[in-house]
């Protein structure tokens, strides 16, 4: 049985595929925590509409402390959106706020150790759940956000 912090992942998770797939998304969650799933490039959570393909890692944080991300889920990260041609996340939910925030993989800060970090600096200028989808209804460009 997972511990509470992964069963609290696990939640998060399918919490940001509902709100996805309310919104018109085709989405799929796709946990790489077995053994043999890691060798591929999988992300948390898939989503396309519109033929726009994002690709999320999902991370849960308090509000004002940095997220480290391991170095091997932003590679995987990349690798799978340069296969699909789409556009990659990394999704975090605010332990104690209803919404989401997104950041660019591209955006990220790397560590001295050759990680990734996201700084609360950088989730105030994180794109929002509606971002996305009027990115993906083609209204505007992702480079128009920032």
């Amino acid at each position: 049985m997972p511990n509470l912090n992964r069963r609290r992942g696990f939640a998060h998770e399918r919490d940001l595929l509902l709100k996805l797939w309310r919104r018109g998304f085709a989405v799929i969650r796709a946990p790489a925590s077995g053994a043999k799933a890691r060798r591929f490039a999988v992300p948390d959570i898939v989503a396309i509409k519109n033929n726009r393909v994002l690709a999320f890692e999902v991370k849960t944080a308090e509000k004002k402390k940095t997220i480290y991300i391991p170095k091997h889920q932003v590679e995987k990260l990349l690798v799978f959106i340069r296969r699909a041609g789409g556009y990659g996340f990394i999704a975090v939910k605010i332990v104690g706020e209803s919404g989401w925030r997104f950041i660019e993989v591209d955006k990220l800060e790397k560590t001295a150790s050759g990680n990734y970090k996201v700084s609360p600096d950088m989730l105030v200028k994180s794109f929002k759940l509606g971002d996305l989808v009027s990115f993906v209804q083609g209204n505007k460009r992702i480079d128009e956000y920032i």
